[in-house]
């Protein structure tokens, strides 16, 4: 799925709980993880990535993208991001920088899936958008060596059915969020 989706998505499935800025960054991180270094290293060797199309395949890219790809879209990864989360904010607390992107209190099992949530949704909806060919989602890496062939998510099928169940999703973040706000004011006055 693009970026831009991740982002959104990432925002959707935390919405009023963590600010946007930090669950849209999370929702994308897999992928900045997988590439940029990439881009990077690419600027000081030459290496080029070739041009995305229906006959693009992960062995075109770089190798280094692949071997971070598999670990950034690994469910296994995402959960022991997880569990080390949570025992650090039940231990130690939250630090206090972290504090500023939660909207309210919570526990800390709760904060660590928030926390967590955008980047395996990230995984989650790669799954069924990615096909062999291509950067296939590797959801239980190192553990299982399974992917599933789905469709590229450049499909315009696949693209626009996306965009549709994206822009119903956030039609119902902001029903429910004018709702709630006209709640608040009605029960303030």
């Amino acid at each position: 799925m693009d970026v831009v989706s991740h982002w959104f998505w990432g925002m959707a499935v935390t919405h009023g709980k963590i600010k946007a800025r930090f669950s849209g960054a999370m929702g994308v991180i897999p992928d900045l993880m997988a590439f940029v270094p990439v881009m990077i290293i690419s600027m000081f060797t030459g290496h080029r990535n070739p041009g995305v199309d229906n006959t693009t395949r992960t062995e075109d890219f770089h190798p280094l993208s692949w071997e971070i790809y598999q670990w950034s879209h690994s469910a296994v990864t995402v959960f022991v991001g997880f569990l080390l989360t949570w025992l650090y904010l039940h231990r130690y607390g939250t630090p206090k920088i972290i504090l500023k992107f939660y909207l309210a209190p919570m526990s800390p099992i709760k904060q660590a899936t928030l926390i967590w949530l955008p980047w395996l949704l990230n995984i989650i909806t790669d799954i069924p958008s990615h096909t062999l060919q291509f950067f296939p989602t590797p959801v239980f890496h190192p553990v299982s060596d399974w992917r599933y062939d789905g469709t590229r998510w450049s499909e315009p099928s696949i693209w626009f059915t996306n965009l549709a169940i994206l822009a119903v999703v956030w039609l119902g973040v902001i029903w429910l969020e004018s709702r709630r706000k006209a709640s608040y004011q009605i029960s303030a006055d």
